[in-house]
């Protein structure tokens, strides 16, 4: 190929890279707000293949509306954004509006927009003024609010529809607004619009804001109105408070402690009025009410009562009052305690879904009668009770995610009952977890038996609250003088295991497994098997033997020396040789002189006086005469 040709080739393929260029550099159609007796502000896209130093130019032309004729033209330009904003006074004026982008290698012009300024109209935020019921339409608010004096829709405008409106409401139990399209259509009254909308429930607190938009498909939306809170007008309670209730028997099968349980009402409802509640009830056949003063006018804050009833086929009802009138009543039956329940559910599952969502599934036989299904969940506890929740269902429903009072490393119960209007049926129910961790603690193993070559183990379920999972299974390490430890499994579910062909001293432990993992080792059991008796038991049984027989010697002496000193023997006369004494025996006296010791012998009877008085200058003694 000659030089000619591959400039030929070169100069269309050129034309084609320029060509592409000049189409790809063409900015969008300009999206334009006018802001009333302010600007007109536009925004647009690049082409996508702009430079990045292309310089936009927004021309904004004054034109005539049945003609294209240009009257005034203004410009703004700009480089790094791809918005600008013109001075604009009129709103009863046409404009179209383009954008020219300019680069060094070509110029472009984006689709022209031609079009009335208050059609693309942004108006000024409306100011709610003031909410309030309606008197005789419980469903009802009526809406004030003022314009800006200066407004560029006039009053007959806007009672012809000129606007189009939207209210954003929300509640305590709701917290997310609601934003709703309504025709307010308002009235001018005294220098305010006013206009009613019935979107509401009766006796609630609501938060309400509102917007509008001038009635064009190129109008924008005004900013939001300040926020005014008001109660719908109260009305009689429309609907029937859910109610459940739980037995218990107390005294035997005479009577019944239940608890009737029902649901509270929104927190936004008893901003508007103050609800009380009354609860009656009967036995079957019976009109005569039964004893529930314990039950009547209620407060509102009161979710639960209890009852004692008789062991009959009873039923309760409970009714929400307010000062407008009362609700239907919801009625619950308490069955016989010798009813059998019907049966309708054939399976109920429990799935974690995170640490604070169980997702309830369950399987019911189709019946005619069935009206709704109940589900309730607590937490299990050794060491504390916890407040049932409960939920009711439509009798189509087959599964539930429950979130409330849901926790990790707790076992739930969770019991599904079918219900057939008043009645309940049988019950199915399965224990779970959100999330699961290994126990806190190791099981307690004692000797339960123990023979010449073998011993059996029995231990104690880990506590509830220690053992944050289910038990899948238990390690047995055993630990004898001469071997290395031995490993034994033993099945989750028992709580006795028999070590068989032991000899000798053993040290034996613990630990429980959850899906999670295994628990800290459990307290270390010594075991001597064969004969072999380890020193610490000698001493464990020895010394408090000792200990003992010392405590009990020690305390007889101290009590004879406190007997000696207490009560000492005093001898008995009657029971000594001298009750047979012969009275004529002879006596020696002995008399003491000062040459020496004269001896004599003279028989005399014994006198009554003893002992005799010596005679001066001599020392007399009487030998034996003391009694």
């Amino acid at each position: 190929m000659d030089d000619r040709s591959l400039a030929l080739v070169a100069l269309y393929i050129g034309l084609n890279i320029c060509t592409a260029t000049e189409f790809s550099v063409s900015p969008s159609q300009p999206q334009c707000v006018f802001i009333a007796y302010s600007n007109v502000t536009c925004y647009w896209t690049p082409g996508q293949g702009s430079p990045s130093d292309t310089r936009f130019t927004l021309q904004v032309n004054i034109t005539g509306c049945d003609d294209p004729v240009i009257h005034q033209s203004q410009l703004c330009q700009t480089v790094t954004q791809t918005h600008c904003s013109v001075n604009v006074t009129y709103l009863s004026r046409c404009y179209c509006i383009r954008v020219l982008a300019d680069s060094p290698y070509t110029t472009a012009s984006s689709p022209s927009l031609c079009l009335n300024a208050i059609d693309a109209v942004k108006l000024p935020t409306p100011v709610l003024s003031n909410v309030s019921a309606v008197r005789g339409k419980p469903r009802c608010l009526k809406l004030q609010w003022t314009t800006n004096t200066s407004f560029p829709v006039t009053r007959k405008h806007i009672s012809n529809g000129a606007l189009v409106f939207q209210v954003q409401y929300s509640t305590e139990e709701q917290p997310e607004p609601k934003t709703v399209k309504v025709d307010l259509r308002p009235e001018r009254e005294q220098g305010l619009f006013s206009a009613s909308t019935c979107l509401f429930s009766a006796s609630t607190l609501y938060t309400v804001m509102m917007r509008y938009r001038y009635n064009s498909t190129l109008s924008h939306w005004s900013d939001w109105s300040p926020t005014q809170q008001q109660c719908t007008e109260v009305a009689a309670p429309s609907t029937v408070p859910q109610l459940w209730r739980t037995v218990q028997l107390v005294g035997g099968a005479d009577l019944r402690r239940v608890t009737l349980l029902w649901k509270s009402p929104p927190r936004s409802q008893v901003k508007c009025s103050v609800p009380w509640f009354n609860v009656s009830c009967c036995t079957e056949g019976s009109q005569n009410a039964l004893h529930t003063w314990d039950c009547n006018a209620l407060s509102v804050s009161d979710t639960s009562c209890h009852l004692t009833l008789p062991p009959e086929r009873c039923s309760c009802s409970l009714s929400m009052s307010n000062p407008a009138g009362i609700s239907p009543p919801a009625t619950i039956t308490i069955p016989n305690t010798t009813d059998t329940a019907p049966k309708a559910l054939v399976d109920v599952s429990v799935t974690a879904l995170d640490d604070f969502r169980l997702e309830v599934r369950w399987t019911a036989l189709e019946s005619p009668s069935l009206s709704s299904f109940l589900v309730e969940w607590w937490a299990l506890s050794e060491a504390a009770s916890y407040t049932p929740y409960w939920q009711r269902l439509s009798h189509n429903a087959s599964k539930i995610i429950i979130t409330e009072g849901v926790w990790p490393k707790l076992c739930y119960k969770v019991t599904v009952r079918p219900e057939y209007d008043a009645e309940t049926g049988e019950e199915l129910s399965v224990e779970a977890y959100t999330r699961q961790e290994a126990p806190s603690a190791g099981p307690k193993p004692v000797v339960q038996e123990l023979s010449s070559s073998a011993v059996v183990l029995q231990w104690e379920p880990v506590p509830l609250e220690q053992r944050h999972g289910f038990i899948r299974y238990y390690t047995l390490y055993i630990q004898s003088e001469e071997e290395t430890p031995e490993v034994v499994v033993v099945p989750g579910d028992s709580l006795r295991y028999q070590l068989s062909g032991l000899s000798g001293l053993y040290r034996i432990h613990m630990v429980a497994h959850t899906d999670a993992g295994g628990s800290p080792p459990g307290p270390m059991l010594d075991v001597a098997v064969g004969g072999v008796v380890l020193v610490d038991t000698i001493l464990w049984c020895c010394i408090p033997t000792m200990l003992t027989v010392m405590i009990l010697l020690n305390c007889l002496q101290w009590r004879q020396r406190i007997k000696q000193n207490l009560w000492p023997t005093v001898p008995d006369p009657a029971h000594s040789s001298l009750s047979t004494w012969n009275t004529e025996t002879k006596y020696t006296t002995v008399v003491f002189t000062g040459g020496g010791i004269s001896e004599e012998r003279t028989p005399f009877q014994i006198k009554p006086q003893c002992p005799h008085s010596p005679s001066r200058g001599q020392k007399t003694i009487d030998v034996d005469c003391m009694w």
